[in-house]
């Protein structure tokens, strides 16, 4: 069996450095998934833009 490891902070305060830790690590996900969905939306409308310029500007479109 492992001894703990002498250190001075008491368990609450091990607990609040983990605790921060992990809010981090959550806010940090937050911050990946909405980047990714930014860059996917701005593909999205990108793509959108170019077929509508390729549709419109075929000369099939015009009356």
């Amino acid at each position: 069996m492992k001894t703990p490891i002498p250190t001075d902070l008491t368990r609450e305060q091990i607990m609040a450095i983990v605790d921060d830790a992990r809010q981090q690590r959550s806010l940090a996900a937050g911050d990946v998934t909405v980047a990714s969905i930014r860059e996917a939306l701005g593909w999205l409308v990108r793509t959108g833009d170019r077929l509508l310029h390729i549709l419109l500007m075929s000369p099939t479109a015009r009356p």
